[in-house]
């Protein structure tokens, strides 16, 4: 007798029908595992259009970004003035990328004359003042405008901080001298 092995059969689609809940909101059953359609074909449709569009819009700022980034490229090789150009701010001067901040750091000199000035009461200078000290300061070292403004809010609020602290300790310290122990009234008995 002549026996053939029976040829793999493939397995049966997954079971897949329309099902409704109690609500009436449709879906697809397909394995045990119930799909409910949240968008109409027709919203759907508008959503990949919107996305298409957005798709084109990005293309053409990565394009123009592109485009301004060469050209300030070449006029800082040429020592052109760069005028009113577009300015990618994580590029600096020598045209590499960066993404971290220069900190200032003062000169003691700068640090004397902030803190004389932050000493004669008048708390955060106008803009006119921290102008006029932005440009004493800079006889001393670099200093921006925003520096000496950063300062003078740090300042007042480290000054407030310890006031706060001085404060509470001082209370402390004088609850405690008006209270004896009875170690120190049988003392003095």
């Amino acid at each position: 007798m002549d026996y053939q092995t029976p040829s793999p059969q493939p397995p049966p689609p997954p079971l897949r029908h329309q099902a409704t809940d109690d609500c009436g909101i449709g879906g697809v059953v397909d394995a045990g595992t119930v799909y409910v359609k949240v968008m109409t074909d027709e919203q759907v449709e508008i959503l990949r259009t919107q996305i298409a569009v957005y798709a084109a819009i990005c293309e053409q700022l990565v394009q123009l970004h592109n485009s301004l980034s060469a050209q300030q490229q070449q006029q800082h090789l040429s020592g052109a003035r760069l005028g009113n150009l577009y300015c990618d701010p994580l590029v600096t001067s020598g045209g590499h990328k960066t993404t971290t901040r220069q900190r200032w750091s003062p000169m003691p000199m700068q640090l004397q004359i902030l803190e004389s000035i932050f000493d004669q009461g008048t708390g955060t200078p106008s803009k006119q003042k921290i102008k006029e000290i932005t440009a004493e300061l800079s006889q001393h070292g670099k200093i921006s405008e925003t520096n000496v403004y950063n300062w003078f809010q740090n300042r007042r609020a480290r000054s407030k901080r310890n006031q706060h602290s001085a404060g509470t300790n001082g209370a402390a310290s004088e609850a405690e001298t008006d209270v004896e122990s009875p170690i120190e009234k049988s003392r003095k008995s």
